[in-house]
């Protein structure tokens, strides 16, 4: 089995004061591979911002660690792991207008985090050869991001994270404030620049129907909990937790009579018996890259929905 990049290990982020603390990522635990797209999937609201910002450390943890490429790098940590945590994560935010500082050129927006590390004729040539990476033109560095449009903005923040070099990236959303005829070419320049340059993905996104197209495994969060976790085609084929197969039912159909006859699922977490200790619920590997999380009677159900013995 290759070693994972990247390992969380019963993470926990809790917001608020001590009299009133809200717990937004509550013991999760995956692996995300060297070269793979991992997606997060969740409503609003369920934690999976969170813990991409925690990932970049950004938001501070509670308890649990994260570790990528043998190293902790959550709580305190030294000068030069922070360095070096820096250059080789990096992350693709959701608004392209918002993560862009308004009031710089695009040659200082994408070269920002390399200024100090190269001379003016190299830092110029790096953001040239950024801004060529992503499909703009190089004379693009001398305007400002309100001249361009929501799919170029983003091809600006992609081209500013990757002129860092990095290994991994956090893809917070990237395509769901562009419009519909602009998100299939994000998504192709993503998989054509993972390609090139071996760049490992945690892909995060409230859209399945995007998920598939471009994830390898697929984490469903809901409350700061993953529910189940597998590889993608799997999921899609065979989803066994109710708020997985929720918002799978909630996926649109491009058939008009089939988009009118299917059945909404609703998920109510009301349904689950949690109170006494022996239903506590487990993360628990059902079948082979197949996690799902559930108390005894839930797992006993999973597995006979898969002909296996609990």
């Amino acid at each position: 089995m290759a070693e994972p990049l990247l390992s969380v290990k019963n993470l926990s982020v809790v917001f608020g004061k001590r009299r009133h603390p809200f717990v937004a990522v509550n013991d999760v635990s995956f692996d995300i591979y060297r070269g793979e797209t991992f997606g997060l999937v969740g409503e609003s609201g369920s934690g999976k911002t969170t813990i991409g910002r925690a990932i970049i450390r950004v938001v501070p943890t509670a308890a649990g660690e994260i570790i990528f490429d043998g190293k902790q790098i959550n709580n305190k940590i030294s000068k030069a792991l922070d360095k070096e945590v820096t250059h080789r994560i990096q992350m693709i935010f959701q608004d392209p207008m918002a993560s862009l500082n308004e009031r710089a050129k695009v040659d200082y927006i994408v070269s920002e985090g390399v200024y100090h590390r190269y001379k003016k004729p190299e830092r110029e040539q790096k953001v040239e050869q950024a801004l060529r990476d992503v499909g703009l033109l190089p004379e693009f560095a001398s305007r400002f991001p309100h001249e361009f449009s929501g799919g170029q903005r983003q091809r600006i923040g992609i081209a500013r994270a990757l002129i860092m070099e990095p290994d991994f990236i956090v893809a917070d959303e990237p395509i769901s404030a562009l419009d519909v005829s602009i998100r299939a070419q994000v998504l192709n320049l993503m998989s054509e620049l993972q390609k090139q340059r071996g760049l490992t993905y945690l892909f995060i996104s409230h859209d399945l129907s995007v998920m598939r197209f471009i994830c390898d495994r697929i984490a469903v969060i809901h409350k700061g909990v993953i529910v189940e976790l597998s590889d993608t085609e799997t999921l899609f084929k065979h989803p066994l937790h109710p708020y997985t197969r929720a918002l799978l039912s909630a996926v649109p159909m491009p058939d008009p009579i089939s988009e009118r006859e299917k059945v909404l699922e609703v998920y109510d977490p009301g349904q689950h018996d949690y109170a006494s200790p022996e239903n506590k619920p487990r993360f628990v590997e059902i079948e082979p890259g197949h996690f799902i999380h559930g108390n005894t009677s839930e797992l006993k159900k999973y597995a006979k929905m898969l002909g296996k013995d609990a």
